[in-house]
């Protein structure tokens, strides 16, 4: 039964042919093509190895040919270590306290090592700038330009001109002199350069060791730099405790003479004052002094308090500026408040754990439990706040007493009897002669401790291994890169398979041309490659009757029948979009079968602009279509009889200027009339739909259109734009059919269709 095709005014005929049973053309059940087929996605990699193939032979092989083309390089490792402990040789204090050795110590540290002077240090010291290794400058065949990366990027980067280089960035132009040298400053610069990217620096776990690793193209020489950069960090260390030291003597020397001469100068001016004020020391105290010692007293347990709570609140300023918990404060975890919480937070805790195990996280009551710790956890900060405040607040109310304090003991001074002013002046004297002798003396002290430690100082880090030469070199082997080079190939492979076959739009397969095309599709007709000399496909047809291609050709002659049961067509037109889809050959082999299932066949070659009949056949017509249009013979005389297949021919013999109006003339019209009541079954061979409108003419004479896809070459944006053609004439298309097709290859690539089944049933057929 013909359907109406309700998009373009056209017909189609309707058929199961690669849809499910009971699914209109084009409509598929859900999921059933966006589903993932493994055997499509299989079939993609099986039709595009050749890509897989040669991208993981090239890629591969440059990867072992950039193995091959790098200079083995060699890396040796050196251990220090920071040592927490300190060697109390005297219970002296050092004037340049050791490092703490934790994570961001032990980081820094890393990072002195890898700092610039460090690494001008190691390099004079062992005369690495004149090392043609890290100078590049000093290489034979040197370049002109200074790369910005070192290593086997150099290697890598070596075959590209200057100019690429500079301007891609990869490169900077170096400075040179007014003598046209290159500059020292460069020259320096590049080898501290080329020095860093060869040096690693990294601490050995949670440990207080670093790691201090060197790579060059020499083991020997990998080794003795690693070592020079530890042994030189540990001496710099330590020379950096010796200097302060010595620093730090020599101003204490300077200030004990100052200190010396003004405990001098208090102690004379003590007992002078007390001399002209007539004062005598005999150790008993007034009540005004009492009360002064007392208040004194005050002051001092005032102060020593606030200093603790200054402590507490300073503690807390440190954990905020950190980002860490207040929970560990005293009057944090003291807080009953807190303590309340957290036993509901302990609560809610429970309770989340059991409904987790009943209920999904986006329930309604997991939602208000966590919403509730949500709430509790901010009752909890604002209560560590609050904390917080009283505690800035008790501060505040320390320091107004201190300085209260201070201001009686002013008052109390000042209202001392006139007789105590004098001995207030002289204690005052005597305090300051005092606190001058006891800094005199502790200055003393530290500048004999100081003179003596200045022998004994020693580094916070010392090496705990040396570096030893590497007997195998650290950077990987050619084997390796291909290794590497075949992993990443297959991927990359792989992926470009893919992406060919997603650009990849050539039809395949009866499903691809009914979901694509929306027409039935008729078969697949296999591609002869062993055909013998001069030996055509409807040769072949006739000499082998079992084979798969006379079976193809069989299908289709039953399909093209059944396409109109009611009416079955008698003038076929057999078109393709482009040339060369092998539709020439199509017509001559349907019509071939039908002439050998004993009906009247004509072929028709109406290919006006470029006639292939006769070639086919293998004849030269002495008339023709346009011989008989234009009345100069009687259409006996136009019409050949071929004896090998049975065939009536209508040739064409020589081109028309105007083939589009012989073809829809009134004559066209007649011809046709008077051919289908001499024949049972008539095969047009036309041109191709795109570029010219000769089919569109044609099609409309007759009952059925035979649509010709090549296989794997035609696509199916081409095939919708021919199409279009057809529909608007309104065309009855019966469907189309994949010719030149592959069987061996398409079955591999498992479609399902027949095709994939004409390997399994090759003994059925006879070739």
């Amino acid at each position: 039964m013909a359907e109406k095709n309700t998009q373009t005014g056209g017909t189609i005929s309707q058929g199961p042919a690669g849809a499910p049973y009971g699914y209109p053309y084009g409509e598929m059940p859900v999921g059933y093509e966006d589903a993932v087929d493994l055997k499509q996605l299989l079939g993609a990699l099986r039709r595009r190895r050749n890509v897989i193939l040669w991208t993981v032979v090239l890629v591969t092989a440059l990867a072992a040919l950039i193995g091959f083309q790098l200079t083995p390089k060699y890396t040796a490792k050196a251990l220090v270590m920071i040592d927490p402990r300190k060697e109390r040789v005297v219970n002296v204090e050092e004037v340049l306290q050791g490092v703490n050795p934790d994570a961001a110590v032990v980081e820094t540290q890393i990072k002195v090592i890898q700092s610039r002077a460090h690494i001008e240090r190691v390099m004079d010291h062992l005369k690495l700038f004149a090392d043609a290794e890290f100078n590049p400058y000093l290489r034979e065949g040197r370049r002109e330009v200074a790369l910005r990366f070192g290593g086997a990027w150099e290697q890598l980067l070596g075959w590209l001109p200057d100019p690429v280089l500079v301007a891609t960035g990869l490169a900077e132009e170096p400075l040179v002199g007014a003598d046209g040298e290159l500059s020292e400053v460069v020259a320096r610069e590049a080898a501290v350069r080329e020095f860093a990217d060869n040096l690693r620096v990294t601490q050995e776990g949670r440990s207080y060791v670093i790691a201090i690793s060197f790579t060059s193209i020499d083991p020997e020489k990998a080794a003795r730099i690693a070592n020079a950069v530890a042994k030189l960090y540990v001496e710099s260390e330590r020379e950096l405790k010796v200097e302060a030291t010595k620093e730090a003597s020599g101003w204490l020397a300077e200030r004990l003479e100052t200190l010396r001469n003004e405990v001098i100068r208090a102690e004379r001016a003590v007992e002078t004052y007390r001399a002209e004020a007539g004062l005598v020391d005999t150790g008993g105290k007034t009540l005004k002094e009492q009360e002064l010692a007392d208040l004194n007293r005050e002051l001092a347990v005032a102060r020593a308090d606030l200093a603790a709570r200054e402590a507490k609140l300073r503690q807390i300023n440190e954990l905020r500026a950190k980002g860490e918990s207040l929970d560990a404060v005293a009057e944090v975890i003291d807080s009953p408040v807190i303590v309340n919480l957290r036993q509901q937070e302990a609560l809610l805790l429970r309770d989340e754990a059991e409904l987790k195990t009943f209920f999904g996280e986006k329930h309604p009551k997991m939602q208000n439990l966590l919403n509730e710790k949500a709430n509790l956890q901010d009752k909890i900060e604002k209560e560590v706040q609050r904390i917080v405040r009283t505690l800035e607040n008790d501060v505040r109310v320390a320091r107004a007493r201190v300085a209260s304090l201070e201001r009686d003991l002013d008052k109390l001074s000042n209202v001392t009897e006139d007789q105590r002013q004098k001995l207030v002046r002289l204690r005052e004297l005597e305090r300051e002669a005092q606190a001058s002798r006891q800094l005199y003396e502790a200055f003393l002290q530290r500048f004999k401790e100081t003179r003596e430690q200045a022998d004994i100082v020693k580094s916070n880090a010392r090496v705990v291994s040396e570096a030893a030469p590497p007997d195998e070199p650290s950077t990987p082997g050619p084997l390796l890169f291909a290794a590497a080079g075949f992993t990443g190939s297959m991927l990359l492979g792989t992926l470009l398979a893919l992406l060919l076959e997603r650009l990849d739009s050539g039809l395949r397969t009866g499903r691809q041309i009914e979901t694509e095309l929306q027409i039935p599709a008729f078969g697949l007709v296999p591609r002869l490659d062993h055909l013998k000399r001069d030996q055509k496909p409807h040769r072949y047809l006739i000499q082998k009757p079992l084979s798969a291609y006379a079976e193809a050709i069989r299908s289709l002659f039953t399909s093209l029948q059944l396409s109109d049961v009611d009416n079955p067509p008698k003038v076929v037109l057999v078109t393709s979009s482009l040339p060369q889809e092998g539709k020439t050959t199509l017509a001559v082999s349907l019509a071939t079968f039908a002439a050998r299932s004993s009906q009247r066949t004509l072929l028709m070659d109406l290919d006006l602009r470029h006639p292939s009949i006769p070639r086919e056949l293998g004849f030269a017509p002495k008339a023709g279509f346009v011989e008989y249009i234009a009345g100069e013979v009687p259409l006996e005389a136009a019409i050949g009889h071929d004896q090998e297949t049975g065939i009536d021919y209508l040739p064409v013999k020589r081109q028309a200027s105007n083939p589009t109006d012989l073809l829809g003339s009134q004559r066209m019209k007649q011809l046709m009339e008077e051919l289908r009541q001499r024949y049972d079954f008539i095969v047009i061979d036309s041109a191709p739909l795109l570029g010219v409108t000769d089919s569109k003419v044609i099609a409309r004479l007759a009952d059925k259109v035979l649509f010709v896809v090549r296989w794997e070459e035609t696509n199916a944006e081409t095939a919708r734009n021919a199409l279009q053609h057809l529909l608007e004439v309104r065309a009855s298309i019966a469907g189309a059919v994949l010719t030149l097709v592959d069987v061996k290859k398409h079955a591999r690539y498992g479609y399902g269709d027949v095709g994939q089944y004409y390997g399994k049933y090759r003994k059925y057929y006879v070739n």
